[in-house]
């Protein structure tokens, strides 16, 4: 894949001035703005604006092809989204906020080929007036995200994070303050204190707590604003201990009006309110673009007019902007080489769950083994963290492009040596309040209840229990080595050895093995 990615990238010429075929061969950042062709909505309200949100976008710039029993229909897609939000625009442009709560670019192969160019691109088009900081805009690495942000026309937010100086990174502002005439707007951004992604691509760089962020932020901006909006990606509700979620948020800083939300993919259809801080959230994938309507009096919010729609991205090309489906329809063209080719096939769905026994988890952990063996490292253990599964698999012929929607992260493979008792430590984690773990070679029951340290109640390695002093060879991925979903244990690891890409190697593992049809089996046991 690494080869195919250059390749494209070549194709593409996506330095920091590319012309995207079909483009129009004009540069992103120069690009004239988008107009829609959708029918423009009745105006807003004189005494009205409107805030026009999305969230977790990853990359999805193609729409998808929806099948039923009744035939098929298209959603989703960068190029309706940016039909919907030009036409929404259109009821009172000097009045409205189109805003994004971060994680645009990371989770497709045609946005990968461009390390978020084209998404960046399209954003431009549609003249966002700002976007949050996600944890996956890091995924490509500090030098990407600065060109990225250099090339926008509109700022990137992160509020609570800091380079070694302690200053908020130069490609980053803390926050933005728009004169919509009746009112003015402060938009302040807060990006995921623990970012989950590999340890190199963040040096440097300090992740402060978002609560405390907005602590100091809030005040300030009251003074220099009518309405304070804070930009999240946080997750609407805590999944972890260590979370800060916008529920957290709205309870401990006063002040804030509104929170738009991300990082949970959460398609809030009636807004959230807490105490008087309105929360919403549009989803994820461009499948919804997300509309709150506020009504202003006296410089102040007095009525939330609109709070509960999710205007689905559907229907026909009709509605779509001309301009973005161009480069939509160019980053398709010059990725469908690759991702159309078929690697094998599956005789049942395999859906992307976080459950640590599933038929797709338990594929990706048997890749690992049967991968580490062939690269004579003697696996005996395989780990796949279950929040890197991101899409699941139908049944019929798989292709490159459906894997790599599966697990589009980039994650190397590797191996790792660790003892009996810091493998043990592992299956603790993953039983307690670390991200759940897809096994290979290994087999263990916990009880979530127990204390912690003491919830694995067996565990066993090729039908024998684990044993504390022995050296077991685990075969697992770069993210989960440098402490991602907070598996520290990993870090103890020694004789680390690097090997493919894991999409690569569950490619050729579905190859060799097709069709495939893994089942849970028990590997990993619950009791209550």
């Amino acid at each position: 894949m690494r080869a195919l990615l250059a390749a494209a990238l070549l194709l593409g010429a996506c330095g920091p001035d590319a012309v995207v075929p079909g483009a129009g061969g004009t540069p992103f950042a120069a690009a004239a703005p988008a107009v829609g062709s959708v029918a423009t909505r009745p105006a807003l309200a004189a005494d009205e604006i409107q805030i026009l949100h999305t969230n977790d976008l990853h990359g999805h710039l193609e729409a998808e092809t929806v099948r039923g029993g009744n035939g098929s229909f298209q959603q989703g897609g960068m190029a309706g989204l940016a039909g919907l939000a030009a036409a929404y625009r259109a009821r009172g442009p000097e009045r409205t906020l189109l805003i994004d709560a971060g994680d645009a670019w990371e989770g497709t192969f045609a946005s990968a080929v461009s390390k978020g160019e084209a998404m960046a691109g399209v954003m431009a088009l549609m003249r966002y007036d700002a976007m949050a900081i996600g944890n996956h805009e890091f995924d490509y690495g500090q030098e990407n995200l600065a060109k990225r942000a250099g090339a926008s026309p509109f700022p990137y937010l992160a509020a609570n994070l800091a380079d070694a100086q302690g200053a908020v990174p130069s490609y980053a502002r803390p926050y933005i303050v728009k004169d919509l005439g009746i009112v003015k707007v402060a938009v302040l951004g807060l990006t995921y204190p623990h970012v989950n992604t590999k340890a190199s691509n963040v040096v440097g760089l300090r992740f402060t707590s978002a609560i405390e962020a907005a602590r100091r932020w809030v005040p300030e901006l009251r003074k220099q604003a009518d309405i304070v909006v804070a930009l999240t990606h946080l997750g609407i509700d805590q999944r972890y201990a260590w979370d800060e979620s916008d529920v957290m948020l709205a309870t401990a800083v006063p002040g804030i009006d509104v929170i738009v939300g991300g990082h949970s993919h959460t398609a809030l259809r009636t807004a959230r309110l807490v105490g008087t801080t309105t929360i919403v959230q549009a989803g994820t994938a461009a499948l919804n673009l997300g509309r709150l309507d506020l009504r202003i009096a006296a410089r102040k919010i007095v009525a939330v007019t609109r709070a509960d729609e999710l205007i689905a991205v559907a229907g026909t090309a009709a509605g779509s902007d001309p301009q973005v489906a161009r480069i939509v329809e160019a980053q398709r063209a010059l990725t469908l080489t690759y991702t159309a080719r078929v690697v094998g096939s599956a005789t049942s769905p395999l859906a992307a769950s976080r459950d640590p026994d599933t038929g797709l988890g338990n594929l990706v952990a048997d890749a690992l083994l049967e991968y580490g063996r062939s690269q004579r490292w003697e696996t005996d253990v395989s780990f796949y963290n279950g929040a890197g599964l991101r899409a699941s698999l139908l049944a019929g012929p798989l292709t490159y492009g459906a894997l790599f929607d599966a697990l589009p992260f980039g994650n190397t493979v590797v191996n790792v040596d660790l003892t009996g008792a810091a493998l043990r430590d592992v299956l603790e984690a993953a039983s307690g309040g670390a991200g759940r773990l897809h096994p290979g070679g290994v087999r263990w029951t916990y009880r979530f209840e127990n204390p912690p340290g003491r919830r694995v109640l067996s565990a066993a390695v090729g039908g024998k229990p684990i044993d504390p002093a022995r050296i077991y060879h685990v075969a697992t991925i770069d993210y989960l080595h440098l402490g991602g979903d907070g598996h520290s244990e990993f870090a103890v690891g020694t004789n680390v050895l690097f090997g493919d890409l894991d999409v690569d190697v569950v490619a050729a593992y579905v190859t060799a093995h097709s069709p495939v049809d893994p089942r849970p089996d028990g590997r990993v046991v619950q009791e209550r």
